[in-house]
């Protein structure tokens, strides 16, 4: 069966907190914990070899815009053509910046970047600030999937929960109906918010990045019937490390496995759904 894991990020460590940005990291960031024994899978050696271990064939990898887990979208580029039969990069910008619409564009029309990847709880804006519009509007001229973070942000003073809340992504929604939005983390600990906005707009999917003892408990076989398999996509949040264990692809393989699904609906969540993200075929058919 064919997989894709459509949430992974490769950060670039020396430009995590870049000197003179003002920003520095605080006290009681629960992701740093176990941040030094992660560093290693920031290889792109063993990212591929993660995914070769858990039968993953092709990976979403997404630029970030803001500290933490920053990465430019000329470093995904980068990546990306190192492995062009593996790895596919979505852009990133910062709404709330003058030409990000234009940057967006730029990246997509250069680097071949097919998709947008924003964080609103880092990036400081709310997804339906009114100063994200050009960049929406944009992705719709572009044809491109919006990826928005939502649900649980461990960077302590770094972020704004309210920035996070998955209720704020259905105003985006409603007003671009056919721009294909995905929120990520199956919205925890907000995953009832996410799952009512992902159930009422057909143009919403949600992924399955989620701590693994989660993902049981929150995807359930009611949840699925609820909101659809049609709008769920696998995602890991590679490297992350979660409940103090080192990231292992192959663990969330084998979870999404574990589920009470059909085989269609693996590969639904598996690769069918990802691919109407990125080319919108199954949105329009509707």
């Amino acid at each position: 069966m064919r997989i894709v894991n459509a949430h992974v990020h490769m950060i670039e460590q020396d430009r995590m907190m870049p000197p003179g940005a003002g920003v520095a990291i605080p006290d009681g960031i629960a992701v740093l914990k176990e941040a030094e024994a992660s560093l290693p899978l920031l290889q792109p050696e063993r990212l591929i070899a993660q995914m070769d271990e858990a039968g993953i064939a092709v990976t979403i990898i997404y630029a970030v815009d803001a500290p933490i887990v920053y990465a430019s979208n000329e470093y995904v580029h980068r990546l990306c053509q190192a492995y062009p039969d593996r790895l596919i990069g979505f852009a990133s910008v910062n709404p709330t910046r003058p030409g990000a619409a234009e940057a967006l564009e730029r990246a997509v029309q250069d680097y071949g970047l097919r998709g947008l990847k924003l964080h609103p709880a880092l990036q400081q804006f709310a997804p339906d600030d009114r100063r994200a519009w050009p960049v929406y509007e944009k992705a719709l001229e572009l044809n491109i999937p919006v990826v928005l973070h939502v649900g649980t942000t461990p960077f302590g003073r770094l972020c704004r929960l309210a920035h996070a809340n998955p209720i704020l992504v259905d105003e985006v929604a409603v007003a671009f109906p056919e721009l294909r939005l995905m929120l990520t983390h199956l919205g925890t600990l907000w995953h009832n918010e996410a799952f009512m906005v992902v159930e009422k707009n057909p143009n919403v999917f949600i992924d399955t990045a989620a701590y693994l003892y989660e993902i049981p408990t929150v995807l359930t076989r009611d949840i699925v019937d609820r909101i659809g398999p049609e709008k769920i996509i696998f995602g890991t949040d590679y490297p992350m490390p979660y409940a103090g264990r080192i990231h292992r692809m192959k663990d969330f393989v084998d979870c999404i496995n574990s589920l009470e699904l059909t085989e269609v609906e693996r590969r639904q969540i598996f690769s069918e759904n990802v691919e109407a993200l990125l080319s919108g075929q199954r949105q329009r058919s509707r």
